[in-house]
């Protein structure tokens, strides 16, 4: 049994002021079977902040301390006395127990770490506390749960065996819990979660907003929970729930994923009251692990009341790197209409599908976003019915096709989620809902139809490709409503014009000869839509304006509009636009008055801040957009329409 490690203050050749800095305990820890002896990590020479004083101060010394910890490593350590970069060697320095490594290496084929793995796994393994800021899709998942997990086994050695039989423990004896901002995150990290421990007696559950609460806390009770994975509201209604007896008195590790969304959300309530259900740190000892993308004021404060003193910061962050915006082509169509948007989508779709050495081989896979959920809906029926079900002998043959929205349910969401993470080719209709902190591997095309709401937005979705080094390339389909403000919104973005698609320069409302190519993807496209159901119609119609609230001149919008119903989707008369686009119902289209807009939105409104309160997830704003156009009828009952698969 090796005692605890105290190395000697480091010293640190430059100038901070007002902040105390000093090293830290290593802690180390021995996995208590006969079979192996765990061996100390050998630890990279860090200089972590005790003191908190001020924001800025304290990122200029976390910054420095990052930069003496990169130098130091070259000077101090031999490479095969150096931090573990390699899975395998976890297991092999007795570091990791040899059933989760195993489980990293031949079935998940995983073999080096991360920049950001290497820097959170070797620190946390020890015990202390780790702040990274990290980007996603950098495998900081990974690198927050080796170490918890382990540290489960470490206080239970019997976790790391895997049970024979049925898995069961009790609903009153979570280890670990993981904090993520949105369900579709928290199921990503669960599903993760749950492959790690598929060689382990580690009991993984899920409680996320947007499901039946009453079936997980079933769940949780029949099988029992070491490792929860919850949004905040969710975690906080089930621990504070007295009948749910789900509690966590031996919570060893608490770990915050994306902290600056948390902190973006308003969950900072939510994470204050949760706290009062764990157990004292001081009685219990618990190790928090955080990773952030940004370092802002609000983080500062999150860390402040969170981490012990002496915790590590491993900043992960190159800020030489050239943004998102700036690292991948981007390019821009402007359609003649919203007649045009589906047979240009069709269009696209095809040339990407059938031209695979324009990738160098790899498959079409893209995300197509949409600012209405109605909008994601309609298209995925529509490629559907062009697709004829996506069968072999047509043009999009082998092309899979999901759809994620807020209106789907859970299991639908999660179903179309994971089809397409592990699809080698395929596209993906989607609202804002995976626009952040969704992972899809090997997504070729973001392709964003409609002006988003802002550029934070646009980056946020484009940042969905070109992962992990690999290419990728974003493009963005405008009508001529949007042509000046995307002067303004997305002036930063190097956008260049195509010309290279025949579709969008046809004038559908025209009689004139058109190259005949053309001519059958709009024909296709008319014939699909009218296959659709009429109701699935009018809810794209409506979301239309939703998208367009923004738009100032609503005569043209409304022509716009009908134009689409018309030579889109070969209607005789278009459907009525919702009354909020006349102010209440002053004008064409009715309604009931200035009285029945303010209970629209009002509802809306509560329906919003309802949802966002108990579901924990920026999916809403989909909706939010499509607040105005929703019928009153749905909204005064106080529930979003909703349609489950």
């Amino acid at each position: 049994m090796f005692s605890a490690l105290r190395r000697c203050p480091a010293s640190l050749s430059r100038n901070v002021s007002s902040v105390a800095l000093s090293s830290r305990v290593l802690r180390t820890s021995l996995v208590q079977t006969p079979s192996a002896v765990r061996l100390a990590v050998p630890r990279l020479p860090v200089i972590a902040t005790q003191a908190f004083h001020q924001s800025a101060k304290w990122y200029q010394t976390a910054e420095a301390a990052a930069e003496a910890e990169a130098e130091a490593v070259e000077d101090e350590y031999e490479p095969n006395n150096g931090p573990v970069t390699k899975f395998k060697d976890l297991a092999l320095r007795g570091l990791v127990h040899p059933n989760l490594v195993n489980t990293i290496t031949n079935s998940m084929k995983l073999e080096t770490m991360t920049d950001v793995q290497t820097r959170t796994i070797n620190e946390a393994l020890s015990g202390v506390d780790v702040m990274a800021q990290a980007k996603t899709g950098t495998g900081k998942t990974l690198g927050f749960l080796i170490p918890i997990i382990q540290r489960m086994i470490d206080a239970d050695p019997q976790l790391g065996d895997r049970v024979h039989g049925y898995k069961r423990a009790r609903p009153d004896d979570i280890r670990a819990i993981v904090i993520s901002p949105t369900r579709e995150l928290a199921e990503q990290i669960a599903v993760e979660a749950k492959k790690i421990c598929s060689g382990t007696g580690v009991i993984v559950q899920c409680a996320v907003g947007g499901t039946q609460k009453r079936a997980m806390l079933q769940k949780t009770q029949r099988e029992g929970c070491h490792l929860m994975i919850a949004t905040p509201g969710r975690l906080m209604d089930i621990l504070s729930d007295p009948y749910s007896r789900i509690e966590a008195p031996h919570l060893t590790a608490l770990v915050m994923d994306e902290a600056d969304r948390l902190m973006e959300q308003g969950f900072q309530e939510e994470i204050d009251k949760i706290k009062t259900f764990l157990p004292d740190p001081d009685q219990v000892e618990r190790q928090n692990l955080m990773f952030s993308a940004t370092l802002n004021k609000n983080v500062v404060r999150l860390v402040k009341d969170t981490m012990r003193p002496g915790f590590h910061f491993a900043k992960c962050v190159n800020e030489d790197e050239a943004p998102t915006h700036d690292r991948i082509p981007q390019k821009l169509v402007e359609v003649v209409g919203f007649e045009n948007i589906m047979p240009t989508l069709y269009e696209l779709a095809l040339k990407m599908h059938l031209n695979p050495q324009e990738r160098n081989g790899r498959p079409f896979k893209a995300i197509i976003y949409f600012n209405s959920t109605s909008e994601v809906k309609l298209a995925a029926s529509v490629f559907y019915k062009l697709s004829g079900g996506f069968k072999r002998n047509t043009p999009l043959g082998g092309l899979k096709a999901f759809e994620i929205h807020s209106k789907l349910s859970q299991q639908g969401r999660t179903r179309a989620s994971e089809g397409f993470r592990f699809a080698t080719s395929g596209l993906l209709f989607s609202s804002d809902v995976t626009a952040r902190g969704m992972d899809f591997p090997n997504v070729t095309h973001v392709i964003q139809v409609g002006l988003p709401r802002e550029a934070e937005t646009y980056v946020h979705r484009l940042g969905r490709t070109g992962r992990a080094g690999k290419e990728g390339e974003g493009w963005l389909i405008i009508t001529p409503l949007e042509r000046h403000e995307v002067k303004r919104r997305l002036r930063e973005m190097p956008l260049v014009k195509d010309e290279s698609l025949e579709v969008p320069k046809v004038d559908m409302s025209v009689s004139g000869v058109i190259p005949e190519e053309a001519a059958k993807l709009i024909e296709s496209s008319v014939e699909a839509h009218q296959r659709i159901n009429p109701e699935e119609l009018q809810d794209a119609f409506r979301g239309l304006f939703g998208s367009f609230q923004w738009y100032s001149d609503k005569n043209r919008l409304i022509e716009s509009a009908n134009r689409l119903a018309e030579f889109g989707w070969a209607m005789s008369t278009p459907p009525p636009p919702p009354a909020s686009v006349f102010g209440g119902g002053r004008g064409r289209g009715g309604g009931g008055g200035r009285g029945a807009l303010e209970a629209v939105v009002e509802a809306a409104e509560m329906v919003v801040l309802e949802t966002a309160a108990a579901d924990l997830e920026v999916s809403m704003i989909d909706e939010v957009a499509e607040a105005a156009a929703w019928p009153i009828s749905t909204l005064t009952n106080g529930i979003a329409p909703r349609r489950t698969f």
